[in-house]
């Protein structure tokens, strides 16, 4: 299923044994260059503060300057809810943030003062959230090859005013993307109303080029933003629909965390389907667009390969 799954006691156990063997220092060295998923069974706020603590610590971030966000999307705040208050008044000053629906919505939440309206309605309060799209200020972010999408506008404040964003997702299937998690979170959740117009396409369709341009804006974005981002999906309350081929899991599979997006939604959708991502592929197009895999898939071609380290907590 993942690259590697490591516990407490099978590390000390396999350490011990290597050890002996003089096989040490290379396999180590091996494992450690994989990006780490932190994964605790249990979706409990203790466990979300914990994942997000390491996270911090392994980003170095622990003591940096500039506000912490939140990216939650705004339809998704009641939802476990008790996990984001925790997190919320553990990091004293955070902030939940968002940004506002596509350009084309010319009301609700397409509006800043819609957008606040609407998560505020959810008993978020309005002092503990920031639109980011409030100044009209926005970074035009140049995607790597410009393929699909030239370019995605992104909030000045992002670049400007924080210098921390947890990527924190209810972790949903099916959806519009297919699933939504880390990635389309950063692709399309970090952008502004125009950048998010821009990856949904003329008339918003749900088909491959949307995946296309999703994938050329995460990874513009997390390049953009490089170091100041890390991951949380925490996966609740599941009902997927099944699929042949794959051992769909339901009801509630846990926290995942990572510094690295395609990992920590990688090792989502292996948790979920208990099929690695070289089973994913070989699914038609179809399949893979209405599950999300081609998300991923065409995250990999621009070089994330979404291979990961699993650490259980």
């Amino acid at each position: 299923m993942s690259d590697l799954l490591i516990t407490r006691r099978n590390l000390a156990i396999r350490t011990g044994a290597l050890a002996l063997t003089g096989l040490l220092p290379p396999l180590v060295k091996a494992e450690e260059t994989l990006p780490v998923v932190y994964y605790a069974r249990k979706a409990t706020p203790e466990a979300f503060i914990e994942i997000f603590d390491r996270l911090r610590k392994d980003l170095g971030a622990e003591n940096r300057k500039g506000k912490v966000g939140f990216k939650l999307h705004g339809d998704e705040v009641d939802k476990n809810r008790a996990l984001w208050k925790a997190l919320q008044e553990h990091v004293p000053g955070s902030k939940f943030i968002e940004c506002n629906w596509a350009s084309g919505y010319t009301s609700g939440r397409g509006t800043t003062e819609g957008n606040y309206e609407a998560i505020v309605s959810r008993g978020i309060a309005r002092e503990d959230l920031d639109i980011l799209d409030r100044d009209g200020d926005y970074r035009s972010v140049q995607t790597k090859e410009g393929k699909w999408l030239k370019a995605v506008d992104v909030p000045e404040a992002l670049f400007a005013e924080y210098g921390l964003v947890a990527v924190t997702v209810n972790f949903n299937v099916p959806t519009f993307s297919g699933y939504s998690a880390a990635v389309k979170n950063v692709g399309i959740g970090l952008a502004g109303g125009l950048g998010k117009a821009a990856v949904h396409g003329p008339g918003f369709p749900k088909d491959a080029g949307f995946h296309r341009r999703l994938a050329e804006a995460a990874d513009a974005t997390e390049r953009a933003l490089a170091g100041k981002l890390l991951f949380l999906n925490v996966m609740t309350n599941l009902d997927v629909e099944p699929l042949e081929g794959a051992s769909v899991k339901k009801g509630t599979i846990g926290i995942l965390g990572s510094l690295n997006m395609a990992a920590v939604d990688n090792a989502s959708l292996d948790l979920l389907y208990g099929i690695p991502r070289e089973e994913r592929s070989k699914y038609p197009e179809d399949v893979k667009l209405e599950r999300g895999f081609l998300q991923l898939e065409n995250l990999a071609a621009l070089g994330h390969s979404g291979r990961y380290r699993l650490v259980e907590l």
